[in-house]
């Protein structure tokens, strides 16, 4: 795999090589024990990558080694990190994601629930993720090839389950490999954004086996038969190809190109495969409109009833929300919403990142959130300007932000760790040298990290 995604880079730039100069910049780096650990760094954090989308459990283990190599190596060379992470803190939308994690925090003061807040606000530690790999961000393509490595085992594993039922899982059913079905597709879906770049970027053989696993990226998302992943691929799509169009001099006829395989891949396959995604779209369109209508007082689709809780329960608390946990008692048990399939009393999340951050953190909170998104994307907007093969990180996180809208990514670890990792990925900071010729991932100064 690493292979091919280094010829890919090699067809588009072809005197470069990230090899040579891997081997090139740690055999000249002082100290030997130095650049080892360097190395270290950079192989134990592309084991982590690798190991995320598998399982909860192995994303944890892949964590916990990236974290200690990370320190590991924070420790031997302690001015070069520092000025790397010196360089993360002064990005805008950096500095908005940690503004609102600390104002979160600080929600905990007027909290119902403490205890259940701190244990929700535990999940966030994975964005850690953002430091760890910020050292190594010009090593774009190595941290690449683990996550799509990391995909195919998912996938492949999808795949044993819809046609052998093995390995069993009877906790969330078959086709979501051993994760939650959500956090299956959403990975699903970024691995399908990358490798639908690969097929307009290199030779017809390299096109051609990028474009088998677009297919089988795009099946494991319909077997994970979840409707927000397919709703963000659709935006992305959309989106990252008219970026893509818009932006990048020369790249009009690929984006179309991307575009129209993307279209055909996920209708071809959607048709194909045996899944109960289209039910679940067809009941979903239906109970909207319902609601809509206003046919009925209740509403019968569960995440549109907690949506309207969290926004009757906002408009008690506009300005600071009710605090990180404190939906479970002070909006759950008092609110007039009802639903047919599930006890809203009993609810302790709102499915969507953004209504529960306002019910949580007000009016503060929110719009501490969206100025995050906001000059997040400013940002990877500008790398795509600098070079169109980041247009691959962007859509992924156009998926990341999109789905977070039907689910609430910041009580889960899982969730949390797809988008550090494509954050990472898609905000290259800006250099003052003379553009790149496109296809190279990396600025042309020498890493900030040996």
């Amino acid at each position: 795999m690493y292979l091919f995604l280094r010829r890919c880079r090699a067809a588009r730039h072809p005197r470069k090589s990230l090899s040579p100069r891997l081997v090139s910049r740690f055999g000249s780096a002082e100290g030997n024990l130095a650049a080892m650990a360097s190395l270290l760094h950079l192989w134990a954090c592309v084991v982590g990558i690798a190991l995320q989308p598998i399982s909860t459990a192995s994303g944890n283990i892949g964590f916990v080694i990236a974290l200690t190599a990370t320190i590991i190596a924070a420790f031997l060379q302690g001015s070069q990190y520092l000025l790397s992470w010196r360089e993360l803190c002064s990005q805008l939308w950096f500095r908005c994601l940690v503004a609102w994690l600390i104002w979160s925090w600080i929600s905990l003061a007027w909290s119902s629930d403490r205890s259940f807040g701190v244990q929700q606000f535990k999940a966030t530690r994975v964005l850690l993720w953002i430091p760890m790999l910020w050292p190594l961000r010009h090593k774009w393509w190595h941290l690449v090839t683990p996550l799509l490595c990391g995909t195919i085992v998912m996938q492949l594993i999808q795949a044993s389950q819809m046609w052998f039922d093995w390995p069993p899982s009877t906790k969330f059913g078959r086709g979501s490999a051993f994760t939650t079905p959500t956090q299956t597709g959403l990975w699903d879906a970024v691995a399908l954004s990358y490798w639908l770049m690969f097929t307009v970027l290199a030779g017809w053989w390299r096109s051609l086996f990028s474009t088998l696993m677009a297919v089988l990226a795009t099946t494991g998302l319909i077997w994970s038969a979840t409707r927000a992943t397919v709703v963000a691929v659709a935006v992305e799509l959309v989106v990252a190809n008219a970026v893509l169009a818009v932006t990048c001099k020369g790249w009009l006829r690929r984006a179309v190109f991307r575009l129209i395989i993307g279209i055909v891949i996920l209708g071809g396959v959607s048709l194909l495969a045996q899944s109960a995604l289209q039910r679940k779209v067809i009941t979903a369109i239906s109970e909207t409109r319902q609601t809509i209508a206003g046919d009925a007082t209740a509403t019968a689709e569960i995440r549109l009833a907690m949506w309207k809780m969290a926004w009757t329960g906002w408009k008690d608390h506009p300005l600071l929300g009710v605090g990180i946990g404190g939906i479970p008692e002070s909006i759950s048990k008092t609110t007039t919403v009802t639903n047919s399939q599930v006890e809203m009393k009993t609810v302790t999340m709102i499915h969507s990142t953004y209504l529960q951050a306002l019910a949580e953190t007000g009016v503060v909170g929110f719009t501490l959130l969206m100025a995050f998104v906001v000059s997040f994307f400013v940002s990877a907007f500008r790398s795509v300007r600098e070079n169109p093969v980041w247009i691959s990180s962007f859509g992924a996180c156009v998926v990341w932000f999109t789905a977070a809208a039907f689910d609430g990514f910041q009580q889960s670890g899982g969730f949390l760790s797809i988008g550090a990792i494509v954050m990472v990925l898609a905000c290259q900071p800006q250099t003052t040298t003379r553009p790149r010729e496109i296809g190279s991932p990396g600025p042309r100064p020498q890493d900030s990290v040996a």
